[in-house]
């Protein structure tokens, strides 16, 4: 398993407005349909996912983003 985005969607990452200084909060889709929000990235690398101890996908399988860093963060976040 990998933490890294494949490099274009990081560099759609990089463009978007940062969650804090470095850290970009996005919404993913992987390839197999799944849906993940509240997706920390920094460096394009996955960091962490709220609501989960670990990342539950393989960073590799994103095939598209959306920018949530102005989204309320969810309860106990």
């Amino acid at each position: 398993m990998t933490d890294k985005l494949p490099g274009v969607i990081a560099e759609q990452v990089n463009g978007m407005f940062e969650f804090r200084m470095g850290v970009h909060r996005i919404g993913v889709d992987l390839s197999d349909g799944a849906h993940f929000d509240d997706v920390l990235v920094s460096a394009g690398s996955v960091t962490r996912v709220i609501g989960y101890e670990t990342v539950p996908f393989d960073a590799g399988d994103v095939t598209s983003v959306s920018n949530e860093a102005e989204l309320p963060l969810p309860p106990g976040a």
